[in-house]
């Protein structure tokens, strides 16, 4: 407490309390140019609070120092799914909310700064070499650069500080943010934007994947259903004129191109549809489509099975995963196809030839080198056990950097035919079976949460080096019908979303771990198991 109070005393000296300053704009916070140096303090108690709490992730009181500038009373927490589980070696990730504790608290204008701990695929340099590109395009992009961050004093490693999405944002890239905004988290019904199955009540109707993010979107989020009936509903010969009335058509097409170029599969645009925001602007009335958490990029074959080259063709850009009706239908309309062709030709040219984006990765690199090598959390990414240090990690991007410029260049000079797309391998409802009881099985599966749209579970994750999850369920009070139900990749993960639940019913749920083995996908076994009573309408 002597520690804390010492440190208290030298942040108060060197800078007092105070409002958003006029003359720093955030613009100074997210240079990319600037390593940031922030400081948080915050109480033994409530470090321990927070810790204790997890895989729930609670607010604490915290002082928060970014050079002269000190602001007392904010809230923070750990962030993400990577940073939930109790006994994980990486670093984690942080939210700071300033007004969390007192209404109308800001910093600069933001009411949060997001740290993010880059320990997924494209480590601390897929999220600042993404948004560069899309924001050197002129798409509204978070911005980011690094951070250093100390806590109580000791230094905790270096951090992406990167851009939330949210009515500054809104503010700063739009000038206007009056419009509605949406945010696809953990996916759900309307997710691919595929229609919604029909849903008779109105409790019913607000089971989607849109969660509304400013004053003027809707829990119902008609709005957005309307854009989905004209991307299903309308005729082919007005597809493409329908579609720029009601959305940013160029803009989602470069980014459809520079998502696939990067590899970053974890969108709408690839493998998984979620972690994006769609914004109708007021003005023109159009939507525009905004990438989020950027940081699986250039990786290939993502937890073994996601076959990022050979499964994304840069010349037909439909990925794997569920079907996405946008993006199918823009493939299939001559004219749409063609001007995504000739975008992406561009954009592979001037942004992602190796002898142009080599040299950004090591000029992020040489930013960091320094700090990294003294940062306290494992050399290496939480997703990639073979990673030897960060120069390992540099390597294998200029690896895959490489290959999918050859790849992609070769595909578009030759587009040929459709081809066969390589679906993810690991689907609900089949693939891995539950294997022999062992240390590694989950624990403590408990109900956290349940709303009128889902029901949220976690567990003690207890596998190492694991490639994700697997949710089983089964209807009814008793028996032993489980199936494999809702997948959920990656290490460390210990919390999981159903959306696909009826009013009335009564579901048994149980979690498995799944590795990957020289005979393919080898399950641990299986979690106690937790009944859920749905209530009728």
């Amino acid at each position: 407490m002597q520690h804390f109070a010492a440190l208290l005393l030298l942040l108060e000296l060197t800078g007092q309390a105070a409002p958003a300053s006029t003359n720093l704009v955030t613009d100074t916070f997210y240079d990319s140019q600037q390593v940031q140096t922030i400081q948080l303090l915050v109480r033994d108690p409530d470090l321990q609070r927070m810790q204790a709490a997890l895989p729930e992730r609670i607010y604490v009181p915290a002082t928060f120092r970014w050079g002269k500038q000190t602001i007392e009373n904010v809230g923070v927490r750990y962030k993400g799914n990577s940073s939930s589980q109790p006994h994980q070696q990486h670093k984690r990730s942080f939210l700071i909310k300033f007004n969390a504790f007192a209404k109308g608290k800001h910093f600069l204008g933001l009411k949060r700064v997001a740290l993010d701990n880059g320990v997924q695929f494209g480590s601390l340099f897929s999220e600042p070499l993404i948004t560069e590109i899309l924001r050197d395009l002129k798409i509204p992009a978070a911005r980011c650069n690094f951070a250093r961050l100390f806590l109580n004093g000791r230094f905790q490693g270096i951090y992406v500080n990167v851009e939330r999405i949210d009515q500054a944002f809104l503010e700063y890239h739009f000038n206007d943010p009056s419009g509605a905004l949406y945010k696809v988290d953990e996916g759900g019904p309307g997710c691919t934007l595929a229609p919604a199955p029909h849903q008779s009540s109105s409790r019913q109707q607000q089971r989607h994947a849109f969660e509304p993010k400013s004053k003027s979107a809707r829990r119902h989020a008609r709005d957005v259903f309307t854009l989905i009936s004209y991307i299903n509903h309308t005729p082919a010969a007005n597809f493409s004129d329908t579609l720029h009335q009601h959305l940013h058509v160029d803009t989602f097409l470069k980014t459809m191109a520079v998502m696939l170029l990067a590899g970053a599969f974890d969108q709408l645009t690839g493998w998984n549809p979620h972690n994006y925001y769609l914004y109708h602007h007021p003005s023109d009335q159009r939507w525009h489509y905004l990438p989020w958490d950027l940081d699986v990029g250039f990786a290939d074959n993502a937890f073994r099975r996601i076959p990022v080259l050979a499964g994304w063709n840069a010349a037909w850009p439909i990925p794997g995963g569920p079907p996405r009706p946008l993006i199918v239908r823009i493939v299939e309309n001559p004219e749409l196809l063609a001007r995504y062709r000739q975008l992406a030709d561009r954009i592979l040219e001037q942004h992602f030839r190796p002898q142009i984006l080599l040299p950004r990765v090591d000029r992020l690199y040489e930013q960091i080198k320094d700090d990294l090598a003294r940062d306290p959390f494992p050399h290496r990414r939480a997703t990639n056990p073979e990673d030897r240090d960060y120069g390992t990690i540099v390597a294998s991007i200029h690896d895959f950097i490489r290959r999918r410029y050859q790849t992609a260049r070769s595909q578009l000079d030759t587009p040929g035919n459709p081809p066969g797309y390589v679906k993810q391998r690991l689907q609900p409802r089949r693939g891995p079976e539950p294997g022999k009881a062992s240390s590694e099985d989950p624990s403590e599966l408990r109900l956290v949460s349940q709303i009128a749209d889902r029901v949220t579970l976690q567990w003690n994750d207890n596998a190492e080096g694991e490639a994700g999850h697997i949710l089983q369920r089964a209807e009814g009070p008793q028996g032993d019908n489980f199936q494999n139900h809702i997948g959920k990749p990656g290490t460390h993960v210990s919390r999981i979303s159903d959306p696909r639940i009826a009013a009335g019913k009564t579901y048994r749920y149980r979690v498995f771990a799944v590795h990957e083995s020289a005979n393919g996908q080898r399950g641990t076994g299986v979690s106690n198991v937790v009944t859920v009573r749905i209530p009728a309408e």
